[in-house]
């Protein structure tokens, strides 16, 4: 469904930003400042993690068995 301008005639696509994209372009720039790769970040989360389980944090394991199923809706064909 698209929406109309006579809706929203103040939105102007040329200048409008998205808050919460711009958000997600500086983490990810603050990262890629901080790490030089994937597995350098990856190392930095397990000790995060460990140090939270030294600390007394309990993490939920991951059951998939316990997924609920995507139902599709009428309106996704």
């Amino acid at each position: 469904m698209k929406e109309v301008p006579e809706k929203h005639p103040e939105f102007d696509p040329e200048t409008y930003t998205d808050p919460i994209l711009e958000e997600c372009y500086r983490i990810k720039a603050e990262l890629s400042a901080q790490f030089k790769n994937l597995d350098e970040f990856f190392a930095y989360v397990r000790a995060l993690e460990e140090e939270g389980k030294r600390n007394g944090v309990k993490y939920v394991p991951y059951d998939p068995s316990k997924r609920l199923p995507i139902e599709k809706s009428e309106d996704d064909d």
